[in-house]
């Protein structure tokens, strides 16, 4: 009976430690590939149609509310306004951009003529 019973193989440390990379490289790959299914999933959002649309009206806020603040001002203008304005606190440029936003960049009220795109 003694001749049929098995013992236990004992592993070496290096071994286990083969088997923990193994394990840790499986895991990493299950998590990549997770991670890129999300981020297909995140762009499949972002090219929805609500978000384009809201995107559009967030857009032309902006061009109504530049136009209004700064009239004269092209293109030129703001990339050299931004320039300057890099030096700021960001946390302080958000909320005065929201504000203006909010004060300037609401269209007016009743019926507009068709955008011509």
């Amino acid at each position: 009976m003694n001749d049929q019973t098995r013992k236990r193989q004992r592993r070496s440390p290096q071994e286990r430690l083969v088997d923990l990379e193994r394990k840790q490289q499986a895991i990493t790959e299950k998590l990549q590939a997770q991670l890129q299914a999300l981020e297909a999933q995140k762009q499949r959002i972002a090219q929805a149609p609500s978000s384009r649309k809201e995107l559009r009206e967030r857009q032309m806020r902006f061009e109504r509310a530049a136009a209004v603040i700064a009239p004269g001002w092209d293109q030129r203008h703001m990339l050299a306004a931004m320039e300057m304005a890099l030096n700021e606190d960001e946390e302080t440029l958000r909320n005065r951009g929201e504000k203006l936003m909010e004060e300037h960049g609401k269209g007016r009220r009743g019926r507009r003529a068709k955008p011509v795109s």
